[in-house]
């Protein structure tokens, strides 16, 4: 029996966070990727040569950060760091070939990848279809819903769909709702994820066709004391069950917890009055889950429906009668980085495997597609060894150098959190560098990393990355301080 605690303080941040901001991430995003592909090896993406470095600003830059790092360094067990000026030369090098555990900076990998392969431009697309031509208000046969992968469908998105199918007319549906979620393959959770966290909205299923990141909201308020809570759960499904009672009291203490069957959770603790609290948590199997919402809503609609849900392939002559884009990928790979977001990252991998020719949308083909990308650019790679998209998985090991040529190769600055100001950013602490800063951050138990751009007072941009294995406490602090005293240089 699974009793992990999904608790508020760590899910719902992140995830209501990603889930209101995503559009003001789209909206901000007309200063985002240039879309340009083809820079050379070693030298910026992005602008004219900088004033030199020079051999004596290159000594005082190395004492400063190497001051800056070492009571980080001093309690760690591993480490990779690395400076690139503008032009390509490396200022700074500790370790930076060796590989080990980055985090959530990893995603800039697959980030690079997506926006090589794919393009700025791309879009995801969702269909409703139908095996002919409806007549007389009816569906002959089975709705279809087939997905590509687009990470950011939300089922608000889908109810929208039915109701643009009940504007047209739509009235009845002789067959039922058939669900294709083929676009990608491979188990919905990555094996080498701790099993653990298996509860935690971060640790999300991978899917072809995928609903709200694939969680569901428990949404709890308190009402009177002494009184149940009210407990509702969007999108309603009969998909989703729990059982238990959260009661209204003056503690705050909440627990929603996955079960052993999965999409059932156990629910108890207490709330205090008037107090309302969010709750996102993974729902499995997901074709299925899919389909017994989407049924919910054409029901909901008023459109009849002969019988349940089914999981098929689309015919490849069906007749489309809603298509839904996505933002633009650019977008999406922004908000990916600026929230860290591992089911976007996760999701990006596969359909890299499935684009390339002959290609499985697959984790392996995903990982194959990433290291042929890295080659054409001409980027090191030593020592790497990924498993996954997001950098989850406590087994991924990668170079500082690595990291620190795809963001001198690709001009990835509009699509990273701004230092102290936003995303997973904003409760860093900069000085010097606020304002001047935008990064990847990531954060595993005994992990810290950080990997961007710092603009220099005299020299102008220039890209680090630092990635610690230790006590992510002291780690943090360093970081912050080196990039500081970047900055100032």
């Amino acid at each position: 029996m699974k009793t992990t605690v999904s608790s508020k303080r760590s899910s719902k941040p992140s995830r209501a966070l990603r889930r209101g901001l995503i559009v003001l991430v789209t909206l901000l995003a007309g200063c985002g990727h240039s879309g340009a592909r083809s820079n050379p090896p070693g030298a910026f993406a992005h602008h004219a040569a900088e004033p030199a470095w020079g051999s004596a600003a290159e000594r005082d830059l190395q004492a400063a950060v190497r001051q800056a790092l070492s009571p980080a360094l001093a309690r760690s067990y591993d480490w990779s760091c690395a400076i690139v000026a503008a032009d390509g030369t490396q200022l700074y090098d500790d370790r930076s070939a060796h590989a080990v555990v980055p985090a959530s900076a990893q995603k800039l990998i697959v980030a690079d990848a997506v926006l090589t392969r794919l393009g700025p431009a791309y879009r995801f697309h969702t269909l409703f279809a139908a095996a002919s031509a409806p007549r007389d208000g009816t569906i002959a046969g089975d709705l279809w819903m087939a997905g590509s992968g687009d990470p950011s469908l939300r089922s608000d998105d889908l109810r929208r769909g039915v109701a643009k199918l009940r504007l047209a007319g739509i009235r009845a549906v002789t067959g039922g709702v058939a669900v294709d979620g083929s676009a990608l393959s491979g188990a919905e959770l990555n094996p080498h994820w701790n099993p653990g966290d298996v509860n935690e909205d971060f640790m999300a299923a991978i899917s072809g066709i995928s609903i709200d990141e694939d969680t569901v909201e428990f949404r709890i308020a308190g009402t009177s004391a002494g009184q149940p809570a009210q407990v509702r759960i969007k999108p309603q499904s009969s998909a989703v069950r729990y059982y238990g009672t959260i009661m209204t009291g003056y503690a705050d203490d909440v627990i929603v917890a996955a079960m052993g069957t999965p999409n059932v959770f156990r629910i108890s603790g207490t709330i205090p009055p008037a107090v309302r609290e969010t709750f996102y948590l993974p729902v499995h199997g997901i074709a299925q889950y899919a389909g017994i919402v989407l049924t919910r809503f054409v029901r909901e609609a008023k459109i009849a429906v002969g019988r349940g849900p089914s999981v098929r392939r689309i015919p490849r002559d069906a007749i489309v009668l809603w298509d839904h884009p996505s933002p633009a990928l650019t977008q999406l790979v922004r908000h990916m980085m600026i929230f860290s977001d591992n089911h976007f990252a996760e999701q990006f991998l596969r359909v890299l495997g499935g684009f390339e020719s002959g290609g499985v949308a697959d984790d392996a083909h995903g990982l194959a597609a990433e290291r042929r990308v890295l080659r054409a650019q001409n980027v090191p790679a030593p020592g790497l060894h990924v498993v996954d998209g997001s950098g989850l998985a406590n087994v991924n090991r990668i170079a500082a150098i690595t990291l620190a040529r795809i963001l001198a190769h690709e001009d990835l600055f509009p699509l990273l959190a701004r230092g102290g100001l936003d995303g997973t950013l904003k409760r860093y602490h900069f000085d010097q560098a606020r304002g001047r800063v935008r990064a990847k951050s990531g954060h595993l138990a005994t992990v810290s990393s950080l990997a961007g751009y710092v603009e220099t007072r005299r020299h102008g941009r220039v890209v680090f990355v630092f990635l610690i294995n230790g006590p992510p406490d002291a780690a943090d602090s360093a970081i912050v301080a080196a990039v500081d005293r970047i900055a100032q240089r």
